[in-house]
């Protein structure tokens, strides 16, 4: 996990080392900015150094004979390497032993000239900026989920792209930022300039025929299936979207769906655990994270988890994350961390949390402060890699108004499963994302959002919502009969909490108006306080290492 900042449009060195300094959160294992004087181009990079921890993989990764260039965010997963290593390494002279980013800057080589159909082939959680110096082109690409952040403002041929909003800020402070997902409009006569990387998409900057500069946007993975109304469970989708729905899947069975999910699930869990930083887990005491848990426990059997609890005026014994937290950690035999906030604690942070994770939303906001204090724990215990059991939620449409509005019309709670997972990368994932990052430099991956996982998730009937015989209310039932006899019921069927409310931190609702007045200040004024900056920057000057490329 990483921080990437790049562009054309800089009058000088210091505005990319202000803007490589405000996302200096996203990793101090190296620091670097090239800068190609012939095109005037710049591309940056913050090291979280996840794999091959040598100095030979910081970046950005030059190729050999320093045409191509790549600044890389993410990870890339075991079948990529199973795939392509092998054989590019008999190609090309690589620097390093194991680095994922020198093999997608080889792969990315290999099909400059399309990388569109090259993207389908690429397994990860990714965002990157590739840039060829003879062609003197910039491709940006995004995984087909969005798990991580990348964003760019264009402008009168100019381009300036960064991981996160404050990034572009911090440079350019004329591009003001209101808010990405358009949840609320703009002051009348302004408009937002700084864009998403969208999902599945490239963003290609180059000379168009006649010779001016072109930002074109182009879709390689088109996460929006079509729905049938004669019949709800079946969808169509392109070559490189979901796998299609067969009508007979429909007569199959819960166990086949049971067993099935879990076997995709077990499998993410495996390919995402490449690294060779120390891996850690989030365990909430919740079913999805209590799985991915049990899941790391097969594979890792000192692996450790850690809980977040806000200390509240509600009696201790109240069955909150902290509760099932506790039963699951001796369940399953790991070692469970404990980080208690005081609400103090996140009043004092409130505008951190607003600052790190760039959103005005409450819902969004309250988890987030949380979050920071979890971040800094894990960090301060030595670890980088965490997993969470973000995605199925959204997979499962186990959200309470999902149930009040969508239960009764099949094909509404099918399409609303889609939305819900296509809406990620604006809300949950990528504040996750963020506040983590900027608490601890921690990375955060996520098994229920692996393609696979998310393709099979969708085709299970509707008619196994929520079947369980005895259970009362309870939703995902596919995925808590997967692991019945091996997870106790107490927490196999623990009704669903929100994180806020398992966390004591939904008392936040009522602060909307103070985060309002808090994201006003940092980003559209942008009057950001110094210690928010002190915190995580350090001596920059010393830490950036500039060089110049003719």
């Amino acid at each position: 996990m990483c921080g990437i900042l790049g562009g054309n449009n800089f009058n000088d060195i210091q505005e990319v080392k202000n803007g490589l300094a405000s996302i200096m959160h996203r990793g101090t294992d190296g620091n670097i900015i090239f800068h190609f004087e012939k095109n005037d181009f710049y591309i940056s990079h913050n090291r979280l150094s996840i794999q091959d921890l040598s100095d030979s993989a910081n970046q950005p990764l030059i190729s050999e004979d320093e045409k191509f260039v790549l600044a890389f965010n993410g990870e890339m997963w075991k079948p990529f390497f199973r795939k392509f290593n092998s054989k590019l390494r008999k190609k090309y002279n690589f620097k390093t032993e194991r680095s994922d980013s020198e093999l997608l800057l080889y792969y990315l080589i290999e099909n400059r000239d399309n990388i569109l159909e090259a993207m389908k082939k690429l397994d990860g959680m990714f965002c990157f900026a590739f840039y060829d110096v003879e062609r003197n082109e910039l491709t940006l690409g995004r995984d087909f989920i969005g798990r991580l952040p990348l964003y760019y403002a264009f402008e009168n041929d100019k381009i300036v792209f960064s991981s996160e909003v404050k990034g572009i800020q911090s440079a350019k402070p004329e591009y003001k930022f209101y808010n990405i997902d358009r949840s609320r409009k703009p002051p009348k006569g302004q408009k937002e300039k700084i864009k998403a990387v969208e999902p599945g998409t490239i963003v290609t900057v180059s000379k168009n025929f006649i010779g001016a500069i072109s930002c074109e946007v182009t879709r390689w993975n088109d996460f929006k299936p079509e729905f049938n109304p004669e019949n709800p469970t079946l969808y169509t989708r392109s070559e490189t979207d979901l796998k299609l729905f067969e009508p007979e899947d429909e007569d199959r069975g819960i166990d086949y769906y049971a067993h099935e999910f879990r076997k995709r699930l077990e499998l993410a869990v495996d390919d995402e655990l490449i690294s060779d930083a120390p891996i850690c887990t989030i365990l909430s005491g919740g079913i999805d994270s209590t799985i991915i848990t049990y899941l790391l426990k097969k594979k890792n059997p000192d692996i450790e988890a850690f809980v977040v609890n806000v200390t509240s005026e509600r009696k201790q014994t109240l069955k909150d994350d902290l509760y099932y937290a506790r039963i699951a950690a001796k369940e399953l035999g790991v070692r469970l961390h404990e980080v208690n906030v005081s609400k103090d604690d996140i009043e004092n942070n409130l505008k951190e949390s607003i600052w790190a994770s760039e959103t005005h939303k409450w819902t969004q906001v309250s988890p987030a402060v949380a979050q920071l204090f979890l971040s800094w724990e894990i960090r301060d215990k030595g670890y980088k890699v965490v997993f969470g059991g973000e995605g199925a939620d959204e997979i499962f449409a186990s959200y309470g108004d999902v149930k009040r509005f969508c239960w009764p019309d099949p094909l509404a709670w099918h399409q609303k499963r889609v939305n819900l997972i296509n809406n990620l990368h604006k809300n949950n994932l990528i504040r996750t994302n963020k506040a983590m990052m900027y608490g601890g430099k921690v990375e955060l991956r996520t098994p229920f959002l692996n393609k696979d996982v998310i393709d099979f998730g969708l085709r299970i009937p509707t008619r196994y919502r929520d079947e369980a015989e005895g259970k009362g209310n309870i939703m995902k039932y596919v995925l808590r009969k997967a692991f019945e006899g091996e997870i106790s019921e107490e927490l196999l069927w623990r009704p669903k909490k929100t994180f806020q409310q398992g966390c004591h931190t939904d008392y936040l609702k009522k602060e909307q108006g103070t985060i309002d007045k808090y994201f006003n200040e940092l980003f559209v004024e942008n009057k950001v306080p110094q210690k928010y900056l002190d915190r995580n920057l350090g001596h920059v000057s010393a830490r950036i290492k500039v060089t110049q490329l003719t």
